[in-house]
């Protein structure tokens, strides 16, 4: 059961055998607009930031030996539906949601990954390719600090910032490579820290160095990446220098980059970009 964010009462819900009910008056009347999706269970339903009759839902059969994808969009209150399927693989998919920002932008949990559509439905994307290859039970935007949150069945919990995402689809599909301002750095309090996800896109596929260059104009650290085309993401610890010791008891084993104002650079044939990082204590 799902309740609009536009329209308080307006509420939507889902059974387990396809049937799709909808209030407008906090549950006192329902009507069934279930005409058009498969006799499934309705196991994601989510209501547009957008525009008030427009509802996705994704109806898995796997409990009726269906393992087909099914997810669909209506526009008009579920009372008629459309597949948003398109190219996504053939295989069960748990929950649908709708970007927060973005209109045109959906993601999808489906068995074996997380994909994204950057035209409302009409194409999909693996989203991701290196998290691992297992079923998707829940998807979760945090609003706050923009993060989208990924629980799996059986690999634990991942999550990534949309904030470039929403730079770079903001105007529509890129046009040019860029590289996105990252979130500041925060030293590690103690041996460990969470990694700085830095993210750019790519026209085409490319051979790359990430470098940063503290307030002097030094470089203190490079990295090299085969860069693909579409988005890449590169997470550093920040450590900019690992050392080894023969010594007992040794300790010092990585150098973390001093906290201040760098720059942080994308370098390769033809592309020279650059952008602001700050590192905390």
């Amino acid at each position: 059961i799902t309740e609009s964010p536009l329209e308080p009462g307006l509420l939507f819900a889902g059974t387990d055998k396809g049937a799709f009910w909808v209030t407008h008056d906090d549950g006192r009347h329902w009507a069934e607009h279930s005409q058009g999706l498969a006799n499934g269970y309705i196991r994601s339903i989510c209501a547009s930031h957008f525009a008030m009759g427009r509802v996705y839902v994704s109806v898995t059969g796997i409990n009726y030996d269906d393992l087909g994808c099914h997810l669909y969009c209506s526009d008009d209150y579920g009372k008629t539906w459309q597949s948003i399927v398109a190219n996504l693989p053939d295989e069960v998919a748990y929950t649908i949601l709708e970007d927060p920002v973005n209109e045109d932008i959906l993601y999808a949990g489906l068995y074996r990954g997380v994909y994204i559509s950057v035209d409302r439905g009409r194409h999909w994307s693996l989203l991701g390719p290196g998290m691992a290859a297992t079923a998707i039970s829940d998807l979760v935007i945090q609003e706050r600090e923009m993060d989208l949150v990924v629980g799996t069945h059986g690999r634990g919990i991942y999550k990534m910032n949309l904030r470039p995402l929403h730079q770079a689809f903001k105007k529509g599909i890129p046009q040019t490579d860029a590289l996105f301002s990252p979130p500041k750095a925060q030293l590690p309090g103690t041996s460990t820290a969470e990694k700085l996800p830095i993210t750019f896109y790519l026209m085409h596929d490319a051979a790359v160095e990430l470098q940063l260059i503290d307030d002097k104009g030094k470089t203190i650290w490079t990295r090299s990446i085969a860069g693909r085309r579409g988005f890449n993401q590169y997470r550093w610890d920040p450590v900019v220098k690992k050392n080894n010791s023969p010594e007992p008891y040794f300790w010092r084993y990585v150098q973390h980059a001093p906290a201040g104002a760098y720059q942080l650079r994308l370098l390769g044939k033809g592309i020279d970009l650059k952008t602001d990082l700050a590192i905390a204590r």
